[in-house]
């Protein structure tokens, strides 16, 4: 039997790729084997610059990105099939039983998995939002039963207003309100979906400092003062495995559109936009799953933005429900009140360890279960 567990993530946003890295990094920690797969690198070519064209096309109107969530659609279209076939064939060598699926996606991929495995396959279907994301709610519409051989983890009941658990960013602790840098951190995911390039003057007339996440050399306007720009590699892909290969976070730096950029690797997660977010008194954003792990995770209160979704708007409705959160339009209404921020941090802050880390808890039952076998 192999022990190691494989993480299956996607490409299609931050919020489903990076959870895996700090889970599979957990669980290393933690002396268990752990590797990455991103679904995207069973796509051909042609589909890889389809998902690179529809992020341009996201960017461009916040419209189009709501729309396209409304068209239904059945992804094994997209998937090639000697590259599944290939992928298969090492899982059976290499006896894959164990995996954690962060993607409706890879549901389709798994089921085909079980049927030629020839030994028992395991998986937990990690819900990274409160309601179901697209890919889950495709997969619900082709097989109302997905999950009836998988065991369903979710991070967050928004019936019940509780997190149930947490993924681990890093050992640094959240820093108190008093020692942040007063700045705030504005962005759209790992996309750069939503209404925040909307905002950049109403919060610098109000006397904040930003630091604005771009997304092309184009987004990187004249000098403003105070105002920072940072960006991810352009041309890095979450699809494609470093030198060594392995699966990586995006290369970053801060830019300044004035010179060549260089993007030096992010080894850990507190080099890339995270450590920007730490310090940060909030972060103005539209509510992603990752967003809520970054601001749970570094004690950084969300403004919440748009929702790019149903799933989105539950999961704002719950951050502002526990007290992490506040929705731009509320704060606005405030004066953009930096006391506002201060009770959100606090709240946050108070809640340290409070949720069970979903990796370390997976160790533990894994660990339970070979005790019993």
């Amino acid at each position: 039997m192999n022990n190691t567990v494989t993480i299956l993530c996607s490409g299609f946003g931050l919020g489903f790729y990076v959870p895996g890295l700090l889970i599979e990094r957990r669980l290393t920690a933690l002396g268990l084997q752990a590797e990455i797969e991103v679904f995207e690198a069973l796509m051909p070519d042609s589909k890889k610059q389809q998902t690179d064209n529809s992020r341009k096309a996201y960017q461009q109107s916040f419209a189009v990105a709501l729309t396209s969530q409304k068209i239904p659609s059945d992804i094994r279209s997209s998937l090639d099939a000697a590259a599944v076939e290939q992928l298969f064939q090492r899982w059976k060598q290499e006896e894959r039983q164990r995996f954690i699926v962060l993607s409706g996606h890879w549901v389709h991929v798994m089921d085909r998995y079980r049927e030629i495995a020839g030994f028992p396959v395991e998986a937990d279907l990690l819900y990274i939002d409160a309601d179901l994301s697209p890919s889950w709610k495709n997969l619900r519409r082709l097989n109302p039963r997905y999950a009836e051989n998988y065991r369903e983890v979710s991070m967050y009941d928004p019936e019940k207003q509780e997190i149930l658990c947490s993924i681990d960013a890093g050992p640094a602790e959240a820093l108190p309100a008093a020692a942040r840098n007063g700045r705030l951190v504005v962005h759209g995911g790992g996309w750069g979906i939503g209404t925040f390039r909307e905002k950049f003057d109403s919060l610098e007339s109000a006397g904040y400092e930003l630091d604005i996440a771009a997304y092309s050399a184009q987004e990187i306007g004249a000098a403003i003062h105070g105002r920072r720009y940072y960006m991810n590699d352009p041309e890095w892909r979450t699809w494609k495995r470093d030198s060594s290969g392995e699966y990586t976070f995006p290369p970053f730096a801060e830019v300044t559109g004035s010179q060549p950029d260089r993007y030096p690797p992010c080894r850990n997660y507190q080099d890339g936009m995270y450590g920007v977010i730490r310090q940060a008194s909030a972060v103005i954003s539209k509510p992603g799953g990752g967003a809520l792990i970054d601001s749970l995770a570094s004690g950084t209160p969300l403004v919440l933005l748009d929702p790019f979704g149903p799933h989105e708007k539950i999961n704002s409705d719950l951050w502002v429900e526990l007290g992490y959160g506040i929705r731009y339009g509320e704060w606005a209404e405030s004066g953009f009140d930096r006391e506002e921020l201060r009770k959100l941090a606090d709240n946050l802050r108070s809640a340290r360890g409070r949720y069970p880390d979903y990796a370390a808890s997976y160790a533990e039952q894994l660990s339970a279960a070979e005790g019993r076998s």
